[in-house]
């Protein structure tokens, strides 16, 4: 079986190929303290552009510790892109199994803990997009930021990689929000 690459460069891309994944992931989960300016739409979509090109970009240290945190927790950047993408339907599993009031609110404390719910600095605040109506004529539209964002904390996942061992990956993440033991 060969494979075809389509849309890649014709120079050999800056950076070694895990340092090029870690920078991948982390454009469409650019969500961690401290780069409010790299959750920007608009940011987001120059350094994709530059990416595509093949070039590497200049990281600023809050991304490289956090690269950094990430594999001391056993994570590489497929699993945090698996985690990334699952995160809010496990999470709202693991609300579905509580079993009380007092269960809830546990949960919703290691739920900040891990980063799932975290406070959002721009929360209240407004921001404009643009979207298409039914006829297909651009519109823009104000909306509110929302209270809480994943911002996820890469110590309080390092036991998630182990439940991977035992677990398939769907119910690893929903075991690893709830607070099973592994």
């Amino acid at each position: 079986m060969s494979y075809e690459i389509i849309n890649c460069p014709e120079v050999e891309p800056e950076g070694a190929p895990l340092e090029r994944l870690w920078q991948s992931v982390l454009m469409d989960y650019p969500y961690y303290e401290g780069v409010s300016i790299a959750q920007s739409a608009f940011v987001q979509a120059a350094r994709a552009q530059s990416f595509a090109a093949g070039h590497l970009g200049k990281e600023s240290a809050e991304h490289q510790s956090y690269v950094s945190r990430w594999i001391a927790a056993g994570f590489t950047p497929e699993l945090y892109l698996a985690v990334s993408q699952s995160v809010r339907s496990a999470a709202e599993w693991a609300r579905k199994r509580c079993k009380d009031a007092d269960d809830l609110l546990r949960l919703e404390e290691r739920m900040h803990w891990l980063g799932v719910l975290s406070p959002n600095p721009r929360a209240g605040k407004k921001y404009s997009r643009f979207d298409r109506d039914a006829a297909g004529k651009p519109r823009l539209i104000e909306e509110q930021y929302p209270d809480f964002i994943v911002q996820l904390v890469p110590e309080a996942w390092a036991d998630f990689p182990r439940r991977l061992q035992f677990h398939r990956p769907s119910a690893a993440l929903q075991r690893h929000i709830y607070g099973d033991e592994v």
